[in-house]
C-alpha cells in the first residue's frame, strides 16, 4: 500500500509563495490573548513598564505569531493550494485519509511590535517512509512555517507534525 518514495518526497522542500497576513499586530488582539491564556507579562500591556525594557515598546507573546496569519474562515479566501495542502491532497487520494496532529516546536527570533505586518512561507520539511502505528500504515510528515515581519526579519520558525494514516488497512 506504500506510496513511492518518490511521489512523495517530490514535495519536500517545496516553499510556498510568502503568505501575507490579514491583520496587523494590534493592542486588541495582544489584550484578548492575554486575557483568554491569563497572561499578565506587563510587556503585553503596560505601556509604560515595556519602556523600560529593552524593546522599548509593548510587544505582543510569541506564541501568538500564528493568530496574525490566519485567514479568514468568511468569506472563504481562494487560493492556490501551500505545499501541506498538496502533499495531504496526494497521502489523501492514495487512501490516507484520517490525519492526526503529533507535534508542534516554535523558535523565536525578533519581536512582534504593535503595526508590524506578519506573513509566512510554508514548506514540507520531511517525511518518514511509512510506518505501522496503532492506528494503521501512515507517514509522519513535518511542515515549516517561516513567520517574518515586514522587514524581513524571521520572527519565528514553527515546525508542526501530523501523522497521516489509514484507518481502515491494518497490513
Amino acid at each position: 500500500m506504500a506510496i513511492a518514495e518518490a511521489l512523495i518526497h517530490e514535495h519536500v522542500g517545496v516553499e510556498s509563495d510568502r503568505i501575507v497576513g490579514p491583520d496587523a499586530v494590534c493592542k486588541q488582539m495582544i489584550r484578548h490573548w492575554c486575557e483568554v491564556m491569563q497572561d499578565a507579562n506587563p510587556l503585553y500591556s503596560d505601556e509604560e513598564y515595556a519602556k523600560s525594557t529593552k524593546y522599548g515598546e509593548i510587544i505582543a507573546p510569541p506564541m501568538q505569531v500564528q493568530v496574525y496569519t490566519m485567514s479568514p474562515l468568511w468569506p472563504e479566501v481562494k487560493r492556490e493550494p501551500n505545499p501541506m495542502e498538496k502533499l495531504v491532497a496526494l497521502l489523501d487520494h492514495e487512501g490516507y485519509t484520517s490525519i492526526v496532529a503529533t507535534e508542534q516546536g516554535q523558535e523565536y527570533f525578533a519581536p512582534m511590535k504593535v503595526g508590524d505586518e506578519i506573513s509566512y512561507t510554508l514548506s514540507v520539511q520531511k517525511v518518514s517512509p511509512e510506518k505501522m502505528t496503532a492506528r494503521g500504515p501512515g507517514y509522519f510528515c513535518t511542515f515549516l512555517y517561516t513567520f517574518m515581519n515586514q522587514r524581513n526579519e524571521v520572527v519565528c520558525k514553527q515546525t508542526f507534525t501530523i501523522l497521516a494514516y489509514n484507518a481502515i488497512s491494518k497490513e
